[in-house]
């Protein structure tokens, strides 16, 4: 499932920053099918709760995504869009821009 990437850690902090990494080297690809959250527990000797955790953390910051008992994914895009990329919304007539953090004196 993993392919050559071990998921280590023993606490939910540790199993989330293995996982972020994996997916930052390209280990883990997008669309990519995590363990199940009691057969990760298993293989690293946790509790379920400490993976639930740790998946929860991902899913938070956007990392994964879940599907009940269809699994746990990479996803395929960042859940934020980049700072590049902002939606502009034009200013009104007659009102300060502030969006860039300084206002148009």
């Amino acid at each position: 499932m993993l392919g050559d990437y071990r998921i280590t850690g023993r606490g939910a902090a540790d199993i989330a920053a293995s996982v972020e990494r994996g997916i930052g080297t390209g280990a883990l690809p997008p669309g990519h099918l995590l363990p199940p959250q009691r057969e990760l527990a298993t293989t690293l000797g946790v509790n379920p709760n400490t993976v639930a955790a740790a998946y929860r953390t991902l899913r938070e910051r956007g990392l994964i995504e879940t599907a009940g008992r269809r699994g746990s994914r990479v996803r395929h895009r960042p859940a934020s869009t980049a700072r590049d990329d902002t939606i502009r919304v034009d200013v009104p007539p007659g009102a300060r821009d502030i969006s860039d953090g300084n206002p148009d004196p």
